[in-house]
């Protein structure tokens, strides 16, 4: 039997694929005018990858007009893209945090192949009205925060105002990292009750109402009606930026996946090829949103070092 993480998943993944309905690859026997594979290719998964894939598959499809790339809008999220790549109804699922063995076995997706697209941070945010002028939190700060046990801004240094914790959906790759920094991976340590929501409904629940804490990409995190906090260790304190990320300074995040079942096909190695190479890393949208190249760019590299 199924766990019924991976249930809701898959029924998660079902909407995606009613939306997504005849849009996978097909092979298409010939190449694009750019010289490469034609066919369709179809995209879907994090939320926090999302504004690179398809920026991706913009200029992918502007050099290769014969081919066409659908990158799927957020929701659904990591899980259901890994849950969608292995089931077959993706080309290629995107991630924040690597299969699982279990996930392997139970979704008969043992080969499959993950590549390091971009290294990628997740940052704790508040509503300004709330932390006053905290701008950085440690580690078991941001843990009780989180889980409930902190539950007013002034026992952190803010204002007198109730904390109000807002989560990411359960099977989020964003909050999957922050339950590896700050639970050792245990997820069921969040707060039972916060609300959750998909990323958009993040940035707007927390942008909205005072008091309200939760976490995001750093791509999102830049918004002009949040505080993004940057975390403190003694007396110093490291803030998420390119070079923090790229440095490994900043503890909590990783590489971004894209996912294919097996060996890619030569369409979606050739999009993945794309994507890591040194011309499209010269695009503006990596520094416009904060997104770190991987170190070593290579299809079928899961770390990107």
């Amino acid at each position: 039997m199924r766990r019924p993480e991976t249930r809701r998943l898959a029924l998660g993944y079902l909407t995606l694929g009613a939306l997504l309905s005849g849009c996978g690859q097909r092979a298409a026997g010939g190449t694009t005018p750019g010289g490469g594979p034609a066919g369709r290719l179809t995209v879907a998964g994090s939320s926090a990858l999302q504004p690179l894939i398809d920026r991706a598959g913009q200029t992918y499809q502007a050099a290769h007009p014969g081919a066409q790339v659908r990158v799927a809008a957020p929701p659904p999220g990591s899980g259901a893209g890994r849950v969608g790549v292995c089931t077959g109804g993706l080309d290629i699922g995107t991630s924040d945090v690597p299969l699982t063995g279990q996930e392997r076995t139970s979704l008969n997706c043992a080969g499959a192949v993950q590549t390091a697209v971009a290294l990628q941070a997740f940052v704790a945010v508040a509503n300004p009205a709330g932390p006053g002028g905290v701008r950085a939190l440690t580690r078991p700060q941001l843990q009780r925060l989180f889980d409930g046990t902190t539950r007013d801004w002034s026992e952190v240094g803010g204002t007198s105002r109730r904390v109000v914790l807002v989560n990411r959906l359960q099977g989020s790759g964003t909050r999957q990292s922050m339950a590896n920094y700050l639970f050792g991976g245990d997820d069921a340590r969040f707060a039972v009750g916060a609300a959750e929501e998909e990323n958009q409904g993040v940035l707007d629940a927390v942008a909205q109402t005072p008091g309200a804490v939760s976490y995001l990409g750093l791509a999102y995190a830049a918004h002009a009606r949040l505080v993004a906090f940057g975390i403190r260790d003694g007396s110093s304190v490291v803030t998420a930026t390119r070079d923090t990320v790229a440095s490994g300074r900043w503890p909590i995040g990783g590489p971004g996946l894209a996912i294919t079942k097996g060996p890619a096909s030569p369409l979606a190695a050739a999009f993945l090829t794309h994507l890591l190479s040194p011309e499209f890393q010269r695009d503006p949208i990596w520094t416009d949103l904060g997104f770190v190249p991987p170190a070593r760019a290579a299809v079928g590299n899961p770390t990107g070092a």
